[in-house]
């Protein structure tokens, strides 16, 4: 499975991104997930120390969805160490003493808890607004929002018009 990872004009779009905040519209089957989680990695292994939550509405959806991937992505790369991944904490620490760390907004003490370099919101459109506020308010630096278009909620009506923020829908064909 090593090196089995390629690029994709998602992921491309996606690493030109600027604003603080990167809000990610895209169907099923479009990379959104993947490929924010790609950039996620890299620039954790390329920065020291920097420390990235990644955030859904539950610990069983970000099993077999986000996490899935992150730890495909890992092991596809040859990146991924054992000793390295807590299973109980759900947190990847890489070598530089970067992590990465998966937690959902249905456990309230980490809404409020610690605050963090980076932030990915994955499914934003079942996370409430009060959730990503708070985690948000704790993010000192990127804000990576993803969801599929459903229907419009808070990262249309409050976040896509703020001078911060980029918004870029992605499309089966980008993968």
């Amino acid at each position: 499975m090593m090196n089995s990872f390629r690029v994709t004009t998602a992921l491309i779009k996606l690493s030109k991104l600027s604003s603080r905040k990167k809000i990610v519209q895209g169907g099923t089957s479009a990379s959104k997930t993947f490929s924010i989680l790609a950039i996620l990695i890299d620039r954790s292994i390329r920065t020291d120390g920097l420390e990235t939550s990644v955030v859904s509405e539950s610990m069983p959806h970000l099993r077999r969805g986000a996490m899935k991937d992150f730890l495909k992505i890992m092991m596809s790369t040859g990146r991924f160490r054992d000793s390295q991944w807590n299973r109980s904490n759900y947190k990847y620490t890489f070598t530089n003493g970067s992590y990465i760390e998966f937690f959902s907004v249905d456990q309230p003490d980490k809404l409020r808890g610690a605050r963090r370099n980076v932030l990915y919101i994955n499914e934003a459109n079942n996370v409430p607004f009060e959730a990503y506020n708070q985690l948000g308010t704790r993010t000192s630096g990127d804000i990576w929002i993803d969801f599929n278009p459903s229907e419009e909620f808070w990262a249309h009506t409050e976040v896509v018009t703020e001078d911060d923020s980029d918004f870029i829908i992605l499309t089966y064909k980008d993968n």
